[in-house]
């Protein structure tokens, strides 16, 4: 399939067409992944690649992008160095009113002008300073990043910019989510001040009191239960004891008929 320029998509114009649940054969969508990189380290440091213009990028622009800063933030920077993030999403379904080209096309496809279209794409719309990529890492790669996302700027349709800022976070690495007791919670691995590692065992030490009070919990409701399983003989005996006293009638019926 020949790809078509993308000025010819680029321009926003009318309404967005989003809904999807209302139209059929929408191509899938490029991007293979929105998150790259080391996701369970928190960075100072954070790179935004803005747009200067009010555009539409389609997804293989987005994808390709993408691809672009991915490959360089690897190679210079190394994957657990850093955390690399896609911004928006091509939510906007493109369409394409598709005629013959080629020689004698004229008289071959002389359709509608302005036709709705079939769906050939999707594209995000953006408006100007709005981010469409950002990378969270450590100052001592801040060149290397700039010059990644700077390539990837020109996959896009639109003049881009950079910037940079600093973020405050707690310097430690936090962990996958455990259970601790009841409860799901995030234990920190790396603590750099030494007051969150003196507050880390006051922290575990709170679902440690909650479990033995849940265990504890456990062995009450098994007593609570002993008396309603005693009970039940006990019910049992009463029916038991029901026929015994019925039978007694009847033999009490066949003395007096005997009689």
């Amino acid at each position: 399939m020949v790809r078509k320029p993308a000025k010819m998509y680029r321009d926003i114009s009318k309404k967005a067409y989003t809904r999807r649940e209302y139209m059929g054969g929408v191509p899938g969508n490029k991007i293979v992944q929105f998150e790259m990189g080391n996701l369970s380290q928190e960075f100072p440091t954070e790179v935004d690649l803005l747009v200067d213009e009010a555009c539409q990028i389609r997804h293989s622009s987005l994808e390709a992008a993408r691809i672009t800063a991915n490959r360089r933030l690897m190679k210079d920077v190394g994957r657990s160095n850093f955390h690399f993030k896609v911004r928006v999403f091509p939510h906007h379904v493109l369409r394409e009113n598709k005629q013959a080209t080629g020689a004698g096309a004229d008289r071959v496809s002389e359709g509608m002008r302005l036709a709705f279209g079939k769906a050939v794409g999707t594209a995000a719309r953006v408006e100007p300073g709005q981010k469409i990529m950002t990378v969270y890492s450590t100052p001592q790669y801040l060149e290397k990043i700039k010059d990644a996302l700077r390539h990837s700027g020109h996959k896009l349709p639109t003049p881009s910019r950079l910037k940079v800022s600093t973020i405050k976070v707690s310097g430690r690495i936090i962990a996958a989510p455990k259970l601790v007791g009841e409860r799901v919670v995030a234990a920190p691995v790396v603590a750099e001040e030494a007051a969150e590692a003196a507050a880390e065992p006051a922290k575990g030490a709170a679902p440690a009191k909650g479990g033995k009070e849940a265990k504890g919990a456990a062995p009450a409701a098994k007593g609570a239960a002993a008396p309603a399983k005693g009970a039940a003989p006990a019910a049992k005996g009463g029916k038991e004891a029901a026929p015994a006293k019925a039978e007694d009638k009847k033999g009490a019926h066949a003395k007096g008929g005997k009689k």
